[in-house]
C-alpha cells in the first residue's frame, strides 16, 4: 500500500484529522477551526510532522517523532466539540534533540536506528531496533540488526517520559513495516517465544527479479531477538527459511483473531 489517508468531521463544528502514510515516512496533521486558548495554541502542533510510527492506545491515537517525542490527540468525535477539549497533536514526552536516525562512532561503526509504536497489554511500547551499516552502504541493503530496547511511555507526569524494560511480561512482539502488533506467547501456536521481538527485513519495496535482475532477500536481516539474555536466533528452521526464499516473494505476519 502506497498510502492511507482517514479523516473525522463533526456536523457542530468542523474538524478534520487526516493521516498519510507513505513508502519512506509517515506524515500526521490535525487541524480545527473551533475558538482555542493562547495556551492550547501553544501545546497544538499544527502541520505536517514526520514521525516513525503510529499508534492506536487507549481510543487515542499517538505518533512517535524522529526524536522520540510522543504526541497523541482524541479520536472521539462525539467530544471534539467541548469547550474543554484541545484538539490537535499535543505533547506528551518531548522531543530529545540527542536522539539521532543514523550514529556514527569511528570510521567502520555506522548504525541506523529504527524506531517502532506498539500497544502491550495495556501499555503504551516503543522499540529501538539497532542495525549496524557497513562504511559507504546504502541503507536497506545491507542493515543488519544486533539488538533492541524497548521502552513504555509513563504518561502519569507531565510531561512523561520513557522508562527502560527488560521483559514482555511474557508477550511476543511482531514488528511490521506499517504496524507491530503484541500477543501473549502462551495464547500462540507454534512455540512462540516470551519477551522476545520476531523481525524481519525492514526493506519491503522489493523490486521484481524481471525488472532488476535480482530480489532482495526479505529473510537476510530477520530473526528472534531475546530481551532477556540479548541473544537473536533463526526466525525459522533452515529447510523452511530455504523454500521461503526461492519463492522471491514478500512475507507478512498472520495472527489468530483472538489474537
Amino acid at each position: 500500500m502506497d498510502g492511507m489517508s482517514v479523516a473525522i468531521s463533526s456536523c457542530k463544528q468542523p474538524h478534520a484529522i487526516s493521516i498519510s502514510m507513505r513508502r519512506k515516512r509517515k506524515l500526521v496533521s490535525a487541524r480545527d477551526s473551533s475558538s482555542m486558548s493562547p495556551e492550547q495554541r501553544v501545546k497544538r502542533i499544527q502541520g505536517p510532522q514526520r514521525i516513525h510510527d503510529i499508534a492506536f492506545f487507549h481510543g487515542k491515537l499517538y505518533a512517535l517523532t524522529w526524536h522520540e517525542g510522543l504526541r497523541v490527540i482524541e479520536l472521539d468525535v462525539g467530544h471534539l466539540g467541548e469547550a474543554n477539549s484541545s484538539p490537535g497533536f499535543l505533547w506528551c514526552i518531548h522531543d530529545n534533540p540527542e536522539q539521532q536516525e543514523i550514529y556514527n562512532y569511528g570510521n567502520d561503526d555506522r548504525y541506523l536506528v529504527v524506531r517502532y509504536l506498539v500497544e502491550s497489554d495495556g501499555r503504551l511500547l516503543m522499540v529501538r531496533r539497532w542495525m549496524s551499516v557497513p562504511p559507504d552502504a546504502h541503507l536497506g541493503y545491507h542493515d543488519r540488526t544486533v539488538r533492541f530496547e524497548v521502552f513504555q511511555a509513563d504518561l502519569a507526569t507531565a510531561p512523561g517520559q520513557w522508562i527502560k524494560l527488560d521483559s514482555l511480561g511474557g508477550h511476543a512482539i511482531f514488528l511490521g513495516i506499517e504496524c507491530s502488533k503484541s500477543v501473549p506467547a502462551s495464547h500462540c501456536a507454534g512455540g512462540v517465544q516470551e519477551d522476545c521481538i520476531y523481525f524481519m527485513h525492514r526493506v519491503f519495496d522489493n523490486q521484481s527479479k524481471e525488472l532488476s535482475g535480482r530480489c532482495r532477500d526479505p529473510l537476510v536481516d530477520s530473526g528472534v531477538y531475546n530481551l532477556r539474555d540479548g541473544k537473536i536466533t533463526a526466525l525459522l528452521p533452515e529447510a523452511v527459511m530455504s523454500k521461503l526464499r526461492m519463492k522471491q516473494q514478500f512475507l507478512t505476519w498472520f495472527f489468530p483473531a483472538d489474537a
